[in-house]
């Protein structure tokens, strides 16, 4: 039974929806539910741009910048450790492009939707596009050669947490630009952090390999987020706060720093190899 392929396939589909449902039911003012399937299908279709850019930077930009991504596969076959093209493979190619793409989508679609009207929806929609994206991957996994195992879903869960956990981190600041915040620097800060964060914590996951803590320090710290979010909604009668939404310069900037941060990573660890 465990090993069958619809067991699997289940047991890859089940927990992220899961996960979303259980998020969702924490809002005191739940979310439309077709704008969630709608966010988390959001997720699901990352996949397709981000393939074309990962050819980009595979094919055109690591070479480009003087950088053999095969050298990774001749490390882990015994050669010697290539820091410039790992930091490359995860800080810009992974975490970049997976976090842009997820925050396009949230800042993009979902934060002009009117139901998204206090700082706990933008976790919501957060991690409903991180979900969609995870479980999307995850199935990716199962395809590849001799990888349709329940081990394999099982290593596939630490990812599915960690991008929960990006994405809630990723709504959870963005939240605090969108609402009650009447500072225009701090808005603008708190919105390129809403990229950057998230970015660094992703890269520095896969860069370090470090599935052996992150996921269950990424639990806490998303359990810990959505009680602070539940607890400020408490104290409030209604639903509804005004929401500022940010200028496409701001957005730009946002894109533009965090890959600012991401090519001195990148850089340091060519120079220092």
């Amino acid at each position: 039974m465990f090993s069958s392929p619809l067991f699997i396939y289940l047991a890859t589909i089940i927990p992220p929806i899961l996960l979303g449902v259980i998020i969702w039911k924490s809002d005191k003012f739940p979310e439309p539910g077709k704008f969630l399937v709608t966010s988390f299908m959001l997720g699901v279709s990352i996949f397709l741009p981000l393939d074309f850019l990962i050819i980009f930077a595979e094919d055109h930009l690591a070479p480009f910048l003087g950088l053999n991504l095969d050298s990774i596969d001749n490390w882990r076959d015994g050669g010697e450790f290539p820091s410039g093209e790992y930091a490359f493979l995860h800080f810009f190619r992974a975490a970049y492009l997976e976090e842009g793409l997820k925050f396009a989508f949230l800042i993009f679609v979902c934060v002009r939707l009117d139901a998204l009207n206090e700082p706990i929806d933008a976790i919501v929609y957060g991690a409903a596009i991180g979900l969609g994206y995870a479980a999307m991957e995850n199935l990716g996994y199962l395809y590849l050669d001799k990888a349709w195992s329940l081990e394999t879903v099982k290593v596939r869960y630490y990812p599915l947490v960690m991008h929960l956990g990006f994405g809630v981190v990723m709504g959870w600041l963005l939240s605090q630009s969108l609402f009650d915040e009447p500072s225009k620097f701090k808005r603008r800060f708190l919105i390129v952090l809403s990229l950057l964060i998230p970015v660094i914590y992703h890269g520095t996951y896969n860069y370090y390999g470090t599935a052996d803590i992150f996921p269950i320090l990424t639990l806490i710290l998303i359990a810990s987020i959505i009680y602070w979010a539940r607890r400020e909604q408490l104290k409030k009668i209604t639903e509804g706060e005004d929401k500022e939404v940010p200028l496409t310069s701001d957005i730009t900037i946002s894109y533009g720093l965090s890959l600012v941060v991401v090519s001195i990573v990148v850089i340091s660890a060519i120079l220092y190899s």
